[in-house]
């Protein structure tokens, strides 16, 4: 499905999504790491789950998996921080009053934190997987 998007829209240069109010334009690439990430994630973590991560081959699948999915969790916080810093810039030209302001931004500063705190777990499954993987690989071997 995912080859499928990308060859329909190779000769395009973006892909625009509507979403209620917001209007997103993505190209090509940020597409297909958007389907691509989060499925082989739950493909290799399915298989990992089942082989008690002891294979090279599913390990280095669900380590790519978690790469691609920090990066979308990276993407989606300069996203929000960038949203934030519109937000400040209405609040300076004086457009909202500042108990809308307070509360949008104390709304998207704690959507920030717990994306940093999914960014972490990411990294930090991706470290420990690639720790396990570097063990198994020499075990393989040495013996």
């Amino acid at each position: 499905m995912t080859v499928m998007i990308f060859l329909l829209t190779i000769g395009k240069s973006t892909i625009d999504i509507q979403v209620h109010d917001s209007y997103f334009v993505l190209d090509n690439m940020s597409m297909t790491i958007l389907i691509i990430g989060p499925f082989t994630l739950l493909v290799f973590l399915s298989r990992g789950l089942t082989r008690k991560f002891k294979t090279k081959g599913t390990n280095i699948g669900l380590i790519i998996g978690l790469l691609l999915v920090a990066l979308i969790t990276y993407q989606i916080v300069q996203l929000q921080e960038s949203y934030l810093s519109e937000i400040m810039k209405l609040d300076d030209e004086g457009l909202l009053d500042i108990g809308q302001l307070a509360q949008i931004a104390v709304d998207i500063k704690r959507k920030i934190n717990w994306t940093w705190g999914l960014f972490g777990l990411w990294t930090l499954g991706f470290l420990l997987l690639t720790f396990r993987t570097i063990k198994i690989w020499k075990k393989g071997y040495s013996s």
